[in-house]
């Protein structure tokens, strides 16, 4: 979603106060976008020119984001040209969605040249280009293309500058009611009202077309063949009464949240969108500032939480196949006994081998009811011979059956943290909490740590942030949601005689009460923490959920053990229903 005409317009009217600024610097966070500091009396601005083709645009912005080690070569060049310069003009084409900066600079021979930075915001298409506006030379572009890929124009350095092609619409301040049904029913009539709208009427994106038709009553998808004059004359109503505040520089910037997701943006209010949450902004650029950081910090969750999944998929299928192979030869292993067995009965039969025998059928004196018992010989072996080799084999497989043991419980101890760790990743909810997964991954040797080519400073790390709540009772409820907050809760923050909590048998969080005085616990608060310590545990959606709880001073962390991991004593179980924060309290 890219913001339409009449935003551009409004939000490139707050930032006139730029004009005069002095580029201070100029840096590249992302690919297709570009963030100009420009200093101006008492304060520095910070200008981001986006042509990411999902989310191009051009606003102010409040946000920091971290750059590149190296910037990129179209960086240089802009540092080049513009740090140093003075902002001169700020130009929308009409309602077109293509901005014109234009600043000016001393060149080499000591005179002042402008240079002109364009935004271009069409979608894939989207575009910052920087010409030379003497000769209307492109020096270059964030995108550069050629013929091959443009039959309209290239841009590419050193080539002609060709604006977008125009679009064919109407200004809507030179509208009348007569004016806007000649134009829309110039449409074909098999076109959807909203389609005509869009079409005939510049600077009005699909959002605000369609808070007209709502406000109108009128069907998005409604052909034009099933429209009158009525029907004409109520949108008209509606899109004048929408557009005037806006022509005149009275907007009510507004985003639409579904729940913590920003759906939309418009610089009015958007009636259509009854049920969900409205917030409005003090000003455009604010709305852009923050729609935007809220849809990207939603995006890099999500690209986060599938990266890290998909890692922890993978070393969890390592270890169940290793599992497998491991109860596979401790199920050989356990033959050993046969072994003996079958060695301790040669030996008592031995009158019963002749030589050359390949096998022999004995009785089993331990369970002389069964069957004859078959010995497999090597016949260049004299029996007792034979015997010993059994033997062998007895030895040999009882020691293997040790170490194949040890094997199989470090295994499971690894599945048991990794299933921890996905828990943990299931129920994050902030980029902070992935961040904090992320790094114990990387601590644990899962994930190799990315290098940014920069010297990490020995310093300290942040501590991580825990969850903290208040019972019913006013007592303090403090929740580790991953194996990083559980070792800094448990071991580090909690008090001999604060209560743990944690779900029996089940990856899940470190749940702490903090005791007051005298140390006594409301069973109301201790029944609250168990809820919380099911709820934030893989058994989440379980009932009846076992949870051990005991003074913090029965809790100990072996030296070496994986992050998460603890042992305890001295405990109690309680059973619950888990249940959310703030959820009411259910008895199980």
């Amino acid at each position: 979603m890219s913001p339409d005409g009449i935003t551009i317009h409004l939000a490139t009217k707050e930032f006139q106060a730029l004009l005069n600024g002095r580029v201070e610097r100029v840096y590249q966070p992302e690919q297709h976008e570009i963030l100009l500091i420009i200093r101006c009396p008492g304060q520095n601005f910070r200008l981001l020119l986006s042509a990411q083709a999902d989310s191009a645009r051009i606003h102010l912005t409040t946000r920091e984001k971290a750059n590149p080690p190296a910037p990129p070569l179209f960086c240089l060049l802009l540092r080049k040209y513009l740090e140093g310069s003075r902002l001169l003009r700020i130009e929308q084409v009409g309602l077109d969605r293509v901005v014109h900066l234009t600043f000016s600079r001393l060149d080499e021979s000591g005179e002042f040249k402008e240079i002109t930075l364009i935004s271009e915001i069409m979608g894939k298409h989207s575009n910052l280009i920087l010409l030379d506006p003497q000769s209307g030379v492109i020096i270059d572009g964030i995108r550069r293309y050629s013929h091959a890929l443009s039959r309209y124009r290239e841009v590419l350095p050193g080539r002609p500058y060709l604006p977008p092609p125009g679009q064919q619409k109407e200004h809507p301040a030179d509208l009348n009611l007569e004016k806007f049904i000649r134009i829309i029913l110039q449409e074909p009539l098999d076109k959807t009202l909203e389609e005509a709208v869009f079409h005939k009427i510049a600077g009005i994106g699909p959002e605000l077309v369609r808070e007209a038709l709502y406000r109108a009553n009128l069907e998005p998808k409604l052909r034009l063949e099933y429209c009158g004059e009525y029907e004409l004359r109520s949108l008209w109503d509606s899109m004048r009464q929408i557009l005037s505040p806006l022509l005149e520089g009275e907007p009510s910037p507004t985003i639409v949240y579904d729940g913590k997701r920003p759906v939309c943006y418009a610089p009015v209010v958007l009636t259509q969108y009854r049920g969900l949450n409205l917030q409005k902004c003090k000003t455009v650029n604010q709305m852009l500032d923050e729609f935007y950081a809220a849809r990207s910090a939603i995006t890099r969750f999500q690209q986060l939480q599938i990266h890290l999944l998909s890692i922890l998929k993978r070393e969890m299928g390592r270890c169940t196949k290793k599992l497998v192979l491991q109860q596979q030869a401790e199920a050989e292993a356990k033959q050993a006994d046969a072994y003996r067995i079958q060695g301790e009965m040669l030996l008592a039969h031995l009158h019963l081998v002749r030589p050359g025998q390949r096998e022999v059928f004995v009785p089993n004196l331990y369970e002389p009811d069964t069957p004859l018992l078959q010995i497999e010989l090597d016949p260049s072996l004299s029996p007792a011979q034979n015997a010993q080799r059994l033997f062998k084999r007895y030895d040999k497989a009882r020691d293997s059956l040790k170490v194949i043991k040890k094997q199989i419980e470090l295994t499971t101890e690894e599945l048991n943290y990794l299933a921890s760790v996905k828990t943990a990743l299931d129920q994050a909810e902030t980029l902070t909490e992935l961040n904090e997964i992320k790094s114990e991954l990387e601590e644990t040797g899962y994930l190799k740590p990315k290098d940014t080519g920069k010297t990490k400073s020995p310093g300290k790390k942040n501590p991580p942030q825990v969850l903290r709540l208040t019972s019913r009772d006013g007592l303090e409820i403090l929740i580790g949601k991953n194996n990083r907050q559980n070792d800094y809760l448990t071991m580090r923050l909690a008090k001999d005689n604060d209560l743990w909590l944690h779900a029996k048998e089940a990856a899940g969080a470190h749940v702490i009460v903090k005791a007051k005085p005298g140390g006594e616990i409301p069973s109301t608060t201790l029944e609250e923490a168990a809820q919380l310590a099911a709820y934030f545990s893989e058994a989440r959606h379980s009932s009846k959920v076992p949870v051990d709880y005991t003074r913090r001073k029965n809790v100990t962390k072996p030296p070496k053990a994986r992050p998460g991991f603890v042992i305890y004593r001295d405990y109690q179980t309680i059973l619950v229903n888990p249940a959310a924060p703030g959820a009411p309290s259910e008895t199980s």
